[in-house]
Order: C-alpha cells, then sequence, then structure tokens
C-alpha cells in the first residue's frame, strides 16, 4: 500500500490543483491517466485533492471498479455531507448539484454493497468529522458502516 514517487507526481502534476493551470481554460484531466491509478492511488489522489477543483475526479474515483470502500468513506466525510442533507437532486442549487450528487453515489455504492475492497482505514469520528446529523429525507439514510467508518491501512507514499 505505497504510491511511487512516479505516481506521486502523475497524480500532482495531472489532478491537484489542475484548475489552477492560468495557461488553459476549461481544462478537464486526462481521464486516460487516472485510469492506471491503482486503488492505493486513487485513495492518496482522494487525501490531496483541492475541492476547488471541482467533483469530477472525486466522481471518477467513486465510479472507478477500483475504488476502495475506506477512499469512498474519505470522500464523503471530507465533503462535509451535512450541508446537503435538507435537499433533492430538484432543490439543491446548481452550483452545489455536482457534490450532491457525487454523494448520492457513495450511498448508492454503500448501499448495495459495490465495492471489491475495503482495505484502506477511514474512520470519521477519528478524523474529527461528526457523523450524528438528524435527518429528514430518506435518500440520505448513511449505512451504519459509513457513519462508523472502515478499518483498515492507511497508504503512505515516498514524498517527492
Amino acid at each position: 500500500m505505497i504510491v511511487r514517487p512516479h505516481k506521486v507526481f502523475l497524480i500532482n502534476k495531472n489532478f491537484i490543483e489542475f484548475s489552477f493551470n492560468e495557461s488553459a481554460e476549461d481544462i478537464i484531466p486526462d481521464f486516460s491517466k487516472f485510469k492506471s491509478l491503482n486503488s492505493t492511488e486513487q485513495f492518496y489522489l482522494a487525501d490531496r485533492y483541492n475541492w476547488d477543483d471541482g467533483a469530477l475526479v472525486l466522481q471518477w474515483i467513486i465510479d472507478s471498479p477500483k475504488c476502495d470502500k475506506g477512499t469512498a468513506c474519505k470522500i464523503f466525510w471530507s465533503a462535509e455531507p451535512d450541508y446537503y442533507f435538507d435537499y433533492t437532486e430538484n432543490t439543491i442549487d446548481e452550483s452545489e448539484k455536482d457534490i450532491w450528487l457525487l454523494l448520492q453515489s457513495i450511498l448508492k455504492r454503500f448501499h448495495s454493497n459495490n465495492f471489491k475492497t475495503n482495505k484502506f482505514q477511514f474512520i470519521p469520528s477519528q478524523e474529527g468529522y461528526k457523523t450524528s446529523w438528524p435527518i429528514k429525507l430518506d435518500i440520505w439514510k448513511i449505512p451504519k458502516e459509513l457513519k462508523n467508518g472502515i478499518k483498515g491501512k492507511k497508504p503512505f507514499s515516498f514524498g517527492l
């Protein structure tokens, strides 16, 4: 569960603060480079991702068959989902819809137990996240496993 230096470089160059590149407008990262990432590298990317770049790359992670349950848990709680709990797809502001859809994708995968692995640790309460929010809408029913977190190991990288 190591992220090697050449993959750290690839991730940093292509997926970290990619929208801050002054030389191009409306940059979209290269999906073929994303597909080369394994589950450990996806966790690393999710851990370092700048949410100002939008939800596209995070959605790629969640939609990936390589996505680990711990990675999905990390992304879910990092999105601070309590903000979205009072909204449906029709009532959420258009500027917030991509995160709303990302959160719903995570819930759908947890409800259907659609992850091949659960080797990466992310325990929301240990990371400082509150998980006991009042929920009014059924679409926000959070599975117990997502609330409690995923036990496992934390990937590490060789720094650059």
